[in-house]
């Protein structure tokens, strides 16, 4: 259920492990520029380590009763960030299509945009859904098959694509349906 916008300005542990996703994804970026195949595997062990902070900030707050407005915010937006850079340096040495990485682009600036909408006009933040979290995975098990560059795995790596774009618009419907929801109570929509 969607609440009221509350402003903390605490840093709690979730919240800390969320901006580290960002910070971490500076350094795969500049490894997978790289193209040599020998930093694939620090590319991988980091791509891992971003995965476990998201799985681990959200455990964490709830654990620590520490859920924040901000964490709510935050790692959502850590999750854009860090898939939409990976996304991008991934086309420049061709593992994915651009098409791709426009999508996923395009439905997280959306996303982005009618949750800063809804907040502005209802101060309510709208939480993540189970269709963003199964996309979230799905994308990251595509990206990292991308990454890991095995011809044995193409088929694999190919289900994934596909799934993962089924996903990205299933989960923009869902969200695009709560936004419109919010809109008509404010009689925008």
């Amino acid at each position: 259920m969607d609440e009221p916008l509350k402003v903390e300005t605490r840093w709690t542990l979730s919240n800390i492990l969320s901006m580290s996703r960002i910070v971490i994804s500076i350094p795969i970026v500049i490894l997978i520029l790289k193209q040599g195949n020998e930093y694939r595997a620090t590319v991988l062990v980091l791509m891992f380590v971003g995965a476990l902070t998201d799985l681990l900030d959200s455990l964490l707050a709830r654990a620590l009763n520490q859920v924040t407005d901000f964490g709510k915010l935050l790692d959502p937006t850590a999750d854009k960030i860090c898939i939409i850079a990976i996304c991008a340096a991934l086309v420049v040495v061709n593992d994915i299509p651009l098409w791709y990485a426009v999508i996923v682009a395009l439905r997280d600036i959306m996303i982005v945009v009618g949750s800063a909408f809804i907040i502005s006009r209802r101060k309510v933040v709208v939480q993540s859904v189970w269709a963003g979290k199964f996309t979230v995975n799905f994308i990251a098990a595509y990206l990292i098959l991308a990454t890991l560059r095995m011809d044995s795995l193409a088929v694999v790596k190919t289900v994934f694509l596909y799934l993962s774009t089924i996903s990205l618009f299933i989960s923009f419907g869902v969200y695009a349906r709560i936004y419109i929801k919010h809109m008509a109570k404010d009689g925008i929509a």
